[in-house]
């Protein structure tokens, strides 16, 4: 069967492709832009698109108006999705909704319908849907593997080494009892089961030749009261066998497979990248800086500080194991490299942000290439870069060198929290212990502080502004010191001089009023009259 699914993939009638490099759609529409970044060309008009796929031979989006698929043919789907994507072959396109609908673009029909989420192998010979395997040639049910309810799905995707995995979540805080991880292999029906750390969330990353898991799991709250973050682990899973991997201590930001193993960035901020081989053990540590994210492609990886943090992009090459190119970019919601690997767009786009949405492609060094703005940019993908025609100014390796006088410097803040970054690749000995390190620890090569005598005895400072500079601080001479105490005496004889003048003001107003007073008040006519009924002493007298 496998045979005669490669035999009709090779007899199938090529595809043109399309000439566009990105498209993106916004508050007008469906946009795409051409190879040479100059010209744009709509594609739809209509503004209630909610979701889109790319492939190189063909456009799909939808919305309430229904789905379009745009490419040799143009074609009208009936039916409202909330997303969409192809196949790994193109030969399906996946509609989910309420439910998941497989569409052929073969025959522009529908050929199966899903309750769950669908999940190709690399030759989309193979369809998974919540541990049941269908075959996609006749879509009839093949195999049915152990998967649970409240829980993640993964597969492997590689065909000659198909592994089924799949977590048993904690559905309550309260609940916290050892999760199961659940392996099957598909060809030999070997099962592998293990326990690991009680998790809320898990994240499940295979290895490229599909024989390698990591497992990233996390709870949402400490209950040990030792971290805001709540509690982060991460498992490596080879031949039966479950690693635990040592990492900072603190969250863990980010986990991606690359090509020469996996890279890891965990730790209180300044947080450290770390590149680990397939085995697990640690190799090199790459960066300490403020960052969170992770974005390889081939031989190139893209470690960036995104969301809260100030949008830094630290490009790396793997092979030589060296800085590549670096650029900065605040507000990025989307980072995508292109199919080649030779550039990367960054997106800022609503509704995430609602102010300042645009995009802008660089090369692969970190050089800006072009930018445009927009009112509302929704979403923007690659659609092809094999033709492109850009120069591009080729830099090799970015070199920096700091001096920062401790005293006297100027934008002193700012270059002390650049100093913290440790941007140059070390190498990590097998029994070095990372809580050994210091995520501050700063780059003796690169940054260098020049020390400067400092005088003991405290005097009073002057501070003496500049424009668009902190302030600089000198310290006054003699004759100016003398100057300010003399100052300082005659302004404190002012004020007595004038606390008194204003107590003998206040006095003679007072008796001012006094006597007005007794003017003006009226005449006492009051006459005492004796009466006969009471007594010396104020008692009435009794009278029989």
């Amino acid at each position: 069967m496998q045979q005669l699914y490669e035999l009709l993939l090779t007899q199938q009638e090529s595809l043109p492709e399309l000439t566009y490099s990105v498209v993106y759609r916004h508050q007008s529409g469906l946009d795409g832009l051409d190879n040479t970044f100059t010209n744009s060309n709509q594609i739809s008009d209509h503004t209630t698109i909610k979701c889109m796929a790319v492939s190189k031979y063909s456009i799909v989006y939808g919305g309430d108006f229904g789905v379009i698929h745009s490419g040799k043919r143009t074609y009208h789907i009936d039916l409202k999705v909330n997303s969409i994507s192809f196949s790994p072959d193109n030969e399906y396109i996946i509609l989910s909704g309420k439910s998941t609908y497989l569409f052929s673009i073969k025959t522009e029909n529908f050929v199966k319908m899903f309750p769950h989420e669908v999940k190709f192998d690399s030759t989309g010979s193979l369809c998974f849907c919540k541990g049941i395997v269908y075959e996609t040639a006749t879509f009839q049910q093949i195999k049915q593997f152990k998967c649970p309810e409240y829980g993640d799905f993964t597969i492997s995707i590689l065909r000659d080494s198909l592994y089924l995995s799949s977590v048993t979540l904690i559905k309550h805080l309260e609940d916290l009892k050892d999760c199961r991880l659940l392996i099957d292999n598909y060809d030999t029906n070997q099962h592998f089961e293990h326990s690991i750390p009680p998790s809320n969330e898990v994240k499940q990353l295979w290895s490229d030749d599909g024989k390698i898991l990591l497992i990233w799991s996390q709870t949402l709250d400490d209950h040990t009261n030792q971290s805001y973050f709540g509690t982060h682990h991460l498992n490596l899973w080879i031949e039966d066998q479950l690693l635990n991997i040592e990492l900072f201590e603190g969250p863990i930001h980010d986990v991606q497979w690359v090509q020469n193993g996996f890279i890891v960035i965990s730790g209180y901020m300044p947080a450290g990248a770390i590149l680990f081989n397939k085995q697990g053990q640690k190799e090199y540590l790459i960066l300490q800086a403020h960052i969170n994210s992770i974005y390889p492609k081939n031989n190139l990886v893209a470690l960036c500080g995104f969301g809260n943090l100030t949008g830094d992009i630290y490009i790396y090459d793997l092979n030589n194991i060296k800085k590549v190119g670096q650029t900065k970019q605040d507000k990025v919601v989307q980072f995508e490299w292109s199919p080649n690997g030779q550039y990367f767009l960054l997106a800022t786009t609503f509704p995430r942000l609602r102010v300042d949405n645009q995009f802008l492609i660089c090369s692969k060094f970190g050089e800006f290439l072009h930018k445009q703005k927009f009112e509302e940019l929704h979403e923007i993908k690659w659609v092809n870069d094999s033709n492109l025609n850009i120069q591009v100014n080729i830099v090799e390796e970015v070199k920096q060198s700091k001096q920062i006088n401790l005293t006297t410097g100027v934008d002193f803040i700012k270059q002390m929290k650049e100093a913290k970054v440790n941007d140059q690749p070390r190498k990590l000995e097998k029994d070095e212990k990372l809580s050994t390190l210091n995520c501050t620890t700063q780059n003796q090569q690169n940054v260098q502080l020049v020390q400067t005598q400092v005088i003991t005895k405290t005097v009073p400072q002057k501070q003496i502004f500049m424009r668009r500079q902190e302030p600089i601080i000198q310290q006054p001479s003699i004759e100016e010191l003398e100057l300010q105490h003399q100052q300082l005496i005659q302004q404190q004889q002012q004020m007595k001089l004038e606390k008194k003048q204003k107590q003998r003001q206040n006095k003679q107003m007072n008796n001012q009023n006094h006597k007005q007073k007794q003017k003006h008040s009226p005449p006492n006519n009051f006459q005492f009259e004796q009466n006969d009924e009471i007594g010396q002493n104020g008692y009435p007298i009794w009278q029989d």
